[in-house]
């Protein structure tokens, strides 16, 4: 069963005020700061997905995002012959190699397709020399988010969508993010989100529970007319302490194509790699 996108006549608050879309036309910075950082405060960043299933693309699909107004702004490609699902994001189109200057991070699951880490450039710790000096933990991969998926029962009906929650490092007012470089899985979000003392230290989302419709028959979400189509892959991001904003908004609106709108203190790899996850087959949840 999807997740029906309905027009709900009621009002929707946000605790942050009304959100100006932001124009990527207006930035003249650098693309790679504004794809890494947290989006403008005050703005939202709206922008689709497009996937490629067509080619050698058909079984590892390859994902391209744009903004609404057709600024390229990063892709990513699910790699070959890895023991578990395993996407390369870059700043250009063609390029996919952790040597490339256009390298941003990738994102990796667990075998069941439960839990998902993205991480920035840099050294996988595990090949870390023990007797490395201090100085060598900088060179160490950030984590810069985390999922995780459990199949759930929305009241008493079968079925119904999946429950994600997501971990990102916290951001102070002024836009710096706590750096999570985590040497072992105990000090990874993951880990910090289940153990329920990481105030301060990370940032805690879950998915909007959707809403049954018994005169249509399926779970439905008010997306404001930003996705057109049914999928149980559609959601909505919320803050633990903030039921009315949606940080993250992903649905599908073509058969390829997709919506993904995000606002501060989300960066545009941390919105994609979440939604990169959604795509993914989860053998917890099919």
């Amino acid at each position: 069963v999807g997740i029906m996108p309905v027009f709900d006549p009621c009002p929707n608050p946000s605790s942050t005020g009304p959100q100006s879309i932001f124009d990527m036309r207006t930035y003249d910075g650098d693309r790679r700061d504004f794809l890494m950082n947290p989006a403008p405060k005050g703005f939202t960043v709206e922008c689709r997905i497009t996937r490629d299933r067509s080619g050698l693309n058909k079984f590892y699909p390859k994902y391209i995002v744009e903004t609404e107004q057709g600024d390229f702004l990063m892709s990513s490609k699910k790699r070959t012959h890895n023991k578990t699902s395993n996407y390369l994001i870059s700043m250009s189109k063609t390029e996919a190699s952790k040597v490339s200057e256009s390298y941003l991070g990738k994102l990796r699951s667990n075998f069941l397709g439960s839990e998902f880490v993205a991480y920035g450039p840099g050294m996988n710790p595990e090949k870390l020399d023990k007797n490395a000096p201090l100085s060598e933990l900088a060179n160490v991969r950030e984590e810069l988010a985390a999922v995780s998926y459990t199949s759930t029962l929305w009241g008493k009906k079968p079925h119904g969508p999946r429950k994600m929650e997501v971990a990102i490092p916290f951001v102070e007012p002024r836009g710096q993010r706590i750096v999570c470089r985590a040497l072992d899985e105990a000090d990874g979000l993951l880990a910090l989100a289940k153990s329920g003392q990481a105030t301060g230290r990370v940032a805690c989302y879950q998915n909007k529970a959707p809403k049954w419709n018994d005169q249509i028959g399926a779970f439905v979400l008010n997306f404001n007319k930003r996705v057109t189509q049914a999928s149980v892959k559609n959601f909505q991001l919320i803050s633990t302490e903030d039921s009315d904003t949606v940080y993250l908004q992903y649905g599908r609106v073509g058969k390829d194509t997709f919506t993904m709108d995000y606002r501060w203190p989300l960066s545009a790899f941390q919105a994609f790699s979440i939604c990169l996850s959604s795509f993914d087959y989860k053998l917890c949840c099919e």
